[in-house]
């Protein structure tokens, strides 16, 4: 009822100010003579070139002139959106221009509306004409408050179950919003009725006519957003939102057909008040625009919820993603839409809103087959270049090896596919791109663009070809299957060089394709020179590292794999770069040094290595008995099936080697594979230790004897023996 009662009040304002048109018609007729005598000089001038013959057979071939110009023009171009709100903008310029022109005519209307209220006579007329208004309107509201309240009783019979089917609910929505139009149209016909009986006619009857129309506009419409969404009866509702959803949509019906229809009504009034035609036109654009933009503020509000929607449940197909897609971004398209709409209406575009929906059709047929080709184009790759079952099962890493770049060409063709849809929707929306293609420009960007991708291709191709020459050359296996032992030089420098190929191949690429967009790249190469003068003042310890590095490289003096001695770390070798080498120890830790902190270089397991045994046995044992055994036990070691193959020459005894403190040293050594000496020698000492233990050599180790003086006889015995002697427990016993 307050809702009702507030569109009553704002519909008689507006109708009260539309009266005030009355004193206006004088001007209007002043300016229709005015134009009247201007039409008659014209139509003078006219008439007189046609009675002249020549001057009518001089205007005969202007018109034909003008005739075939327009045709040629319409034949040499054809009219696109964007051309013509290009066009429209210059003309709506001047309509802004009009419109604050005649804003400065606002204080002559102001002060004869004063004049007229200052006016007794034209006041009481004016009061006069307000009663009558407001008696018609408040008839209308009077008879559409009371028919609807004695049709509420029958309403709610259309009221379905809750599980009712949707063919249940529509012809039942469909009844209620019949009803509900009922008091509308009852509304409509008392004020009419009214306009008889109140003697209306002329501006009043004019303004009624306005009044009534708007209430009934905001009505219907009313009507027809709780049809659809029905906020107090769930069960007649069409959209499957809940109750607080619904009530926030009919609030903002409410608002847009307020804003609308109110809004309408007002610049109506305003027009008739006098208002100059441009300055209308300005409102109504002002207009148009307050309503685009809460529909944008509403597009907005729900875009997170919108998406929801648009989501779905993921069942993980294709067309699940492209919901996802179009989730994220249907809240800037649809405001797009609106601002597109607004810009052909406010510009008054001709045929803007057919080539709207016509662009926007084909838009979406465009989109389809793109993704009906990229689907079809998917499912083709991956069956023509599938790798059969038993294939896969015989050769594990066929398939890898063979389809290494099919996402390269999944990606090419999905761009190829992407390039074409935009240029079709550019086309689409009235830019030429067939025309910008064949044009001088875009043969040039087609030329640079096919000189680019051949650039790319051969790159591509030279990369592969001395990756794959190098990977087969150290992944080679002989005819047994085995795989041929490469030296630990070719391994550490062809990586190397496949790294500084790569490096080549991004920098020509890089200028190529530079070149090709445009660039010079003349001040490049001379600014990359500066550079790299600065760069070697700078970074003479970087110099020093490669340099270093590179003779170490090629002079063999280590490689991947070995295990070398440098900078205070002893480790293996991991990786070496032009720069630095990086050592990982016994204990897993990983050193990076740089070439420059190398200044020696122990390497040991460069081509073989020897494992040396310096055995030490007591003074007592007999050297020749210990060297025999240690030959018997070289002699089992090479013989070893697991250890036999990394001993390159039986075990070589050096001799006696010297006498330490309590033990004499016998050295011996085996010549092995790099690397493995440490493995044999491993297992060297622990055949030597068991077999010493059977045979009773001794290993000794440090020991210390007391002695206390001698006696009489010239005797030293040891102090435990003295001490036994005198009685003294044994210390080898415990005592508890």
């Amino acid at each position: 009822m307050n809702r009702m009662l507030a569109q009553t009040c704002a519909a008689l304002l507006l109708a009260l100010s539309v009266v005030l048109s009355i004193p206006v018609p004088a001007l209007a007729q002043q300016d229709a003579a005015t134009g009247s005598e201007m039409r008659a000089e014209e139509l003078q001038k006219l008439v007189s070139t046609l009675e002249d013959d020549g001057e009518r057979q001089r205007l005969v071939q202007q018109l034909k002139g003008l005739v075939a110009a327009q045709r040629q023009g319409r034949m040499a171009e054809e009219p696109s959106l964007f051309g013509a709100v290009g066009e429209r903008f210059a003309a709506f310029g001047d309509d802004v221009l009009d419109g604050v022109a005649a804003l400065r005519n606002l204080p002559v209307l102001g002060t004869s509306i004063s004049r007229h209220l200052s006016d007794p006579d034209l006041r009481a007329r004016w009061l006069g004409i307000a009663w009558r208004l407001t008696a018609l309107l408040a008839v209308g509201v009077l008879v559409d408050q009371f028919l609807t309240r004695t049709l509420r009783r029958v309403e709610r019979l259309t009221i379905p179950r809750v599980d009712a089917s949707v063919l249940e609910r529509v012809p039942l929505g469909l009844v209620r919003a019949a009803l509900r139009t009922l008091p509308i149209g009852g509304a409509a016909a008392a004020a009419h009725g009214m306009v008889a009986v109140l003697a209306l006619s002329g501006s009043v009857r004019v303004a009624g006519g306005m009044m009534v129309a708007a209430y009934v506009a905001a009505r219907l419409l009313m009507v027809l957003a709780r049809l659809v969404v029905a906020p107090r009866t769930p069960s007649l509702r069409l959209l499957p939102v809940d109750d607080e959803t619904a009530e926030y949509l009919v609030i903002w019906s409410r608002r847009l057909a307020g804003v609308g229809v109110f809004g309408t009504l007002a610049v109506e009034s305003a027009r008739l008040l006098g208002l100059p035609r441009g300055a209308a036109d300005m409102l109504f654009k002002t207009l148009g625009l307050a309503m685009a933009t809460m529909l944008v503020i509403f597009i907005m509000q729900n875009r997170h919820a919108v998406a929801r929607a648009l989501r779905g449940g993921d069942t993980g197909g294709r067309l699940s993603v492209l919901r996802r897609r179009f989730a994220e971004i249907w809240h800037i398209l649809a405001a797009l839409y609106v601002a597109a709409g607004y810009g052909v209406w406010a510009l008054k575009v001709q045929g803007g809103f057919d080539f709207m929906m016509r662009a926007s059709v084909l838009s979406v047929v465009v989109l389809v087959v793109a993704g009906m080709v990229s689907a079809a184009l998917a499912r083709l790759i991956e069956r023509g270049f599938a790798i059969s079952q038993d294939a896969r099962s015989e050769f594990p890493l066929l398939e890898a090896r063979a389809n290494r770049y099919l996402p390269v060409l999944h990606v090419v063709l999905r761009g190829a596919v992407i390039l074409l849809t935009l240029l079709a929707l550019a086309q689409v929306w009235g830019l030429d791109t067939l025309g910008m293609l064949t044009s001088d420009g875009g043969r040039r960007v087609v030329s640079a663009v096919i000189s680019i991708a051949a650039v790319l291709v051969g790159a591509l191709v030279v990369w592969e070809l001395a990756s794959g020459a190098i990977e087969r050359y150290l992944d080679a296996i002989d005819g047994d299957g085995n795989l041929v032992q490469r030296s630990a030089r070719v391994r550490t420098l062809l990586p190397l060089l496949r790294n500084a190929l790569f490096v080549v191949l991004v920098v020509m690429v890089s200028l190529i394709v530079l070149s090709e967009l445009g660039v010079n790249i003349a001040p490049l190469l001379a600014g990359a020179g500066v550079v790299g003068v600065a760069i070697g003042f700078g970074s003479q310890k970087l110099v020093q590292d490669v340099i270093t590095g590179a003779f170490i490289l090629f002079e063999d003096t280590m490689a991947v794999g070995d295990v070398v001695s440098l900078g205070g770390h002893s480790g293996v070798v991991e990786a070496m770069s032009i720069r630095a080498i990086r050592l990982r120890d016994f204990s897993g830790a990983v050193h990076t040094i740089p070439f420059s902190g190398v200044s020696d270089v122990v390497n040991m397991t460069k081509d073989f290595s020897f494992a040396v045994f310096e055995v030490g046995v007591a003074y007592r044992e007999d050297t020749d008995a210990v060297t025999a055994v240690l030959g018997e036990l070289g002699a089992e070691l090479q013989a070893d099936a697991e250890y036999g193959p990394l001993i390159l020459e039986p075990l070589e005894i050096v001799g006696v080697d010297r006498f330490d403190a309590s033990s004499v040293v016998i050295k011996a050594r085996f010549k092995t594979l790099p690397i493995k000496q440490w493995s044999v020698m491993r297992e060297f000492n622990r055949r030597m230790k068991k077999r010493f233990d059977e045979l009773g050599i001794e290993i000794p180790f440090p020991q210390t004897t007391l002695w206390f003086g001698e006696d009489k006889q010239g005797k030293a015995p040891p102090a435990r023996v003295a001490a036994m002697a005198l009685g003294a427990p044994d210390p080898a016993v415990r005592m508890d």
